[in-house]
């Protein structure tokens, strides 16, 4: 079946290349670009015409799309690059090379997006090829690489960009190179390395675990630092705190004395600030435990910023001690209510302790703000509490406190915590700014789209998550996977294959593996619901083959068995062959999708695809024939009235060191069904099994009854049942009547085993009649009744 995809719009997803928008501007020098973490504003797109996922009934645009994405700028001379080192063959000329070099990192200085490990690998083997060549190189393509300009630019990228796991070590190793670069001495005296680039270059070392090196380079440049703002030194001290190190806290402490600086209070502050807004709580742990000062205390606001920390992160036992140190005035009230809620007391309670404190001391009723308010509905929301929340808002009426943004802001974020989506959009029209949302809470903007997708009234909420998904497509902002795998739900849901592909294809290449798999699930399910036509379905595995190409082989072989499940063998055998046709060993088909493969021929006896899938079956070398493997040839072949084949193969199962189990003697009798002396040959089988000892089951036994009835032996088969329970311990129960039944050919013996099973086995026969019998194949059967045999 064609798909209606087309294979352009995901390209770049092929070989996993970099995805994701971002907006091309004239850049700077790194010298006048603001202080890392400050985000330049965008331009307008008021009169730009907008890509929106949503805006599915706006007239289509005669403009051709862009076939790379701005995030792709600049890859594809590096990949040729790649590939050429691989095959030892002619790499692309250097000023290709030097100018899509340039080109990666001039595209992202305004939104620097994500670098997968891919890119990372691309750049690295770029610049060691370019570097090799540093002395040929003419002016103007050195210049795009080396210059002061365009190293300051990676270094900026590097630090601003989200890194996938897999691409930090190499980031690491690329931002030193462009530091050792911007010190060298090129002939004409040492580059005076600027005093942002430096900056940058340490808080790249402390983030990726080097704080020994950030050290190293901030003494060295203490000169060039020392009235940088925050303190580099912070950035070091921050470093060894997140990798719990007392000792070298200590040291670096001296070192700042050294140097004529001193760690007070308020460097301390600013510290355990900037691990608690990194949502580092060991770090804080080891900084607030080390005796780094000689004769100093933490600040009041220190200890309150702490306690709250930890309550919020729910380690209120460990914060204990600080609790009981902490003085009890109306500045620190809203941490004894936060420190009551902790432990268990609800808003009738946290009212009735206020009231009691603002008896004894009316400076307390001044004490409650909208801030106390704040801090109470974060902690609701911190342990996820829906109920305390909504308590604390009729509290706050009480207390006379009017709600801020920030207040509506959180009561907003328990609502959607709550799942009520009817209650949530209600509040949203009312008292939120959808537009702001971004700006306010990110996670939270991400958790409501995720509930509106997945609501029962996605539908009918259509033009709602447009809205809300508006903003966040100009913003270029970054979509949590999980968000992202609902949308593709609801789109899938919708038949919607242009937006599902509009959607994933900016976004997949920004995750790591673990997150992608989440979005896959979304098109996997879809493939695996039976409900959903056979040309959707295909639609959207074409779509998961090229978006997912590292997908394994236990997903596409569920995919390959759903479609047998729906007769679609074609369909089925393709995937199989996709399989097959894998570059990567492990992607290619392991023994049990080859007997999976071989069942699903079996059910329908597809005799072109069961000589095309056994022929792929000899060529495969990488794969063992299994025993497993064997009884799906033998009951492929019966299915398709090759029994002789399948005795063939059944003797070779004999002869295998694996050697036959028990559903290959299953496979044996449902080959015997069609043999020209399958009575003879099933008899036969019975009569050693017993004399061996070979245990057997409810299934063996059943396949062994049908091999009887399907070769008209009424006689023996009725007569196999009744001694049913002395041969295997077990009676006779509906299904055997209903298999009997099904498996016996012609109207005249089935009428014999109406007769014979009334008389017989009336209770039995009973409950068998009441599930409905139909016409299948041109013969009668009973539904619902299991022969589902397992290879």
């Amino acid at each position: 079946m064609q798909s209606h995809l087309s294979r352009r719009v995901f390209r770049a997803l092929i070989n996993n290349e970099p995805l994701s928008f971002s907006a091309c501007r004239r850049h700077r020098l790194l010298h006048t670009i603001p202080p890392a973490r400050v985000r330049l504003s965008l331009p307008s797109l008021q009169d730009v015409t907008r890509r929106s996922l949503f805006a599915f009934n706006a007239a289509p645009t005669t403009e051709a799309r862009p076939t790379t994405l701005p995030s792709e700028r600049g890859l594809k001379p590096m990949t040729d690059l790649s590939k050429s080192l691989i095959d030892k063959a002619r790499p692309p000329p250097s000023e290709v090379l030097a100018k899509a070099f340039q080109t990666f990192f001039a595209t992202r200085v305004e939104t620097p997006g994500v670098i997968t490990g891919y890119q990372a690998k691309l750049l690295i083997v770029t610049w060691k090829h370019l570097k090799g060549l540093q002395s040929e190189l003419e002016e103007r393509d050195w210049q795009n690489v080396f210059s002061t300009e365009n190293l300051e630019k990676m270094l900026f990228v590097f630090s601003e960009a989200q890194c996938l796991p897999n691409s930090r070590a190499i980031l690491q190793n690329l931002a030193r190179y462009a530091y050792l670069e911007l010190c060298v001495d090129h002939g004409f005296g040492p580059n005076e390395i600027s005093r942002p680039a430096l900056t940058l270059y340490v808080n790249l070392l402390c983030a990726n675990d080097n704080s020994e090196e950030a050290r190293a380079v901030v003494v060295k440049f203490w000169d060039r630092l020392r009235k940088t703002r925050p303190s580099p030194w912070l950035a070091v001290l921050k470093g060894f705190a997140i990798k719990e190190d007392k000792r070298q806290l200590k040291r670096v402490v001296d070192e700042l004395k050294e140097h004529g600086m001193n760690f007070d209070q308020a460097s301390y502050e600013e510290l355990v600030q900037m691990l608690i807004d990194q949502d580092q709580f060991k770090a804080v742990q080891t900084v607030y435990e080390c005796p780094i000062f000689d004769s100093l205390k933490p600040s009041l606001s220190t200890m309150k910023a702490v306690i709250k920390y930890a309550i919020l992160k729910s380690k209120v036992e460990w914060a204990s001690p600080i609790f009981e140190s902490l003085p009890q005035t109306p500045d620190t009230v809203y941490i004894s209510l936060l420190w009551d809620a902790a432990h268990g007391s609800g808003a009738v309670a946290l009212k009735e302790k206020l009231d009691s404190l603002i008896a004894k001391d009316p400076r307390y009723k001044k004490a409650i703000v909208p801030a106390t308010l704040n801090h109470l509905l974060e902690y609701a929301n911190a342990t996820e509490n829906p109920q305390l929340a909504a308590e604390l808002s009729q509290l706050a009426e009480k207390w006379g406190i009017a709600p801020t943004e920030r207040s509506h802001m959180l009561q907003f974020e328990s609502l959607v915590q709550s799942g009520d989506v009817e209650q949530t959009l209600q509040f949203l029209q009312e008292r939120i700014d959808p537009s702001t949302l971004p700006q306010e809470n990110l996670p939270l903007v991400n958790r409501l789209i995720t509930m509106l997708c997945l609501s029962e009234k996605r539908d009918a909420m259509f033009q709602q998550i447009s809205s809300l998904l508006d903003p966040l497509f100009q913003e270029n902002v970054r979509l949590e996977a999980d968000t992202v795998a609902a949308l593709t739900r609801m789109l899938l849901h919708r038949h919607d294959w242009d937006a599902v592909s509009e959607l994933l294809r900016p976004r997949l290449g920004t995750y790591d593996s673990e997150e992608k798999s989440k979005v896959r699930k979304a098109l996997t399910d879809f493939i695996l619901d039976l409900s959903q036509s056979d040309t959707d379905v295909w639609d959207v595995y074409e779509l998961l083959k090229v978006a997912f190409p590292e997908t394994g082989v236990s997903v596409r072989t569920e995919i390959m068995t759903s479609l047998f499940k729906r007769k679609r063998n074609d369909l089925a055998v393709l995937v199989f062959g996709h399989m097959r046709q894998a570059e990567n060993l492990l992607q290619r088909p392991k023994p049990d999708t080859y007997a999976r493969c071989l069942q699903g021929i079996a059910q329908t006896g597809d005799e072109s695809n069961l000589e095309l899938v056994h022929n792929m079956l000899r060529l495969d070398l990488e794969v063992v024939m299994t025993t497993r493997i064997l009884n799906g040839l033998m009951l492929a072949y019966a299915a398709c009235d090759q029994t002789e084949t399948s005795m063939e193969v059944f003797r070779e199962v004999l002869q295998s060191e694996e050697g036959p189990s028990n559903k290959t003697l299953v496979c044996f009798f449902k080959v015997c069904e069609k043999h020209r002396n399958g009575a003879h040959e099933a008899m036969k089988m019975m009569d050693k099994i017993k004399k061996l000892e070979i245990t057997v089951d409810r299934p063996l036994y059943h396949a062994y009854i049908q091999a009887l009835a399907a070769q008209y032996e009424f006689d023996q088969a009725t007569e196999a049942i009744d001694r049913m329970e002395e041969e295997i311990g077990q009676v006779p129960m509906r299904d055997t009547i209903g298999l009997f039944y099904n498996a016996i050919p012609f109207d005249y013996w089935k009428d014999q085993v109406v007769e014979w099973a009334q008389k017989k086995y009336p209770e039995q026969w009973a409950r068998l009649a009441e599930l409905p019998c139909t016409e299948q194949e041109g013969e009668m059967r009973f539904e619902g009744i299991v022969d589902d045999v397992r290879v």
